[in-house]
């Protein structure tokens, strides 16, 4: 290994409207592929950039981490901002640090944390970062509900085929709550991993509560028949943020 090999943690911004995710796929446009492709027009070479959340086509970030090796003389400052000044308007690095060489967004992380916005009145401007619904939903029946999935358990419910790579969908959910003011909800979840379109599943079965179609204690049936079938529908990830991610010490 190089002498001058540094690890980069970075916090990214982005809106996701516009990007078919985070993850780089051929012909399209992710937000990893406009990472690499920035780094490698200041860097003159290829470098792999790794993210925290994966976060799918339409969704956005406040708090995404992702991390690089680079062989370079320059400050952290320096690269963070050369490689901010190729990067589309649509992204943004909050902040850039040197970390361990051992370091890894993905593989380092404790949990991760999001949220998801919603109204009930039509929005014009806030279109891009709210689902929009056009019926009365009971805040606190959702909220009494979330309690259910609190904890340890298998998510099979709530998630699709593509989530179980590993073999597992067990996930370890420590937040899941329910705020509203004026017209608009908002539902936060952390959870040390989520699983394909977990958060949109739960959030559109939290709906069904808030509709009277569900009610909240059956949200612990729902998790334990482990039958994606049984759960509400997967709510569109134009409400959907990637807010922070949490590492150790």
């Amino acid at each position: 290994m190089k002498g001058n090999m540094k690890n980069l943690k970075c916090i990214l911004e982005y809106d996701g409207t516009d990007f078919h995710g985070w993850q780089k796929q051929q012909g399209q446009r992710t937000v990893q592929g406009v990472m690499e492709e920035a780094i490698e027009k200041i860097h003159g070479e290829k470098v792999q950039v790794h993210g925290a959340g994966r976060t799918d086509a339409g969704v956005h970030a406040w708090g995404q981490v992702c991390s690089f090796t680079i062989d370079t003389r320059l400050s952290v400052k320096r690269i963070a901002r050369a490689v901010s000044s190729k990067l589309p308007g649509d992204v943004r690095i909050r902040s850039a640090e040197e970390v361990p060489l051992d370091f890894h967004a993905r593989f380092s992380a404790l949990s991760r944390r999001y949220i998801y916005y919603l109204r009930t009145e039509p929005t014009a401007i806030w279109r891009r970062f709210f689902y929009v619904v056009r019926y009365s939903l009971d805040a606190a029946a959702m909220k009494k509900a979330a309690r259910y999935l609190l904890g340890e358990r298998d998510f099979a419910s709530f998630t699709t085929a593509q989530a179980s790579k590993d073999g597992t969908t067990q996930c370890l959910l420590t937040e899941l709550d329910v705020q509203q003011t004026g017209a608009v909800i908002s539902f936060t979840a952390e959870a040390d991993h989520f699983l394909h379109n977990m958060v949109r599943i739960i959030v559109g079965t939290l709906l069904e509560v808030g509709r009277g179609k569900i009610l909240p204690e059956q949200l612990k049936e729902i998790a334990c028949k482990k039958d994606r079938n049984a759960a509400g529908p997967t709510v569109p990830p134009n409400g959907l943020f990637l807010l922070e991610v949490e590492y150790p010490e």
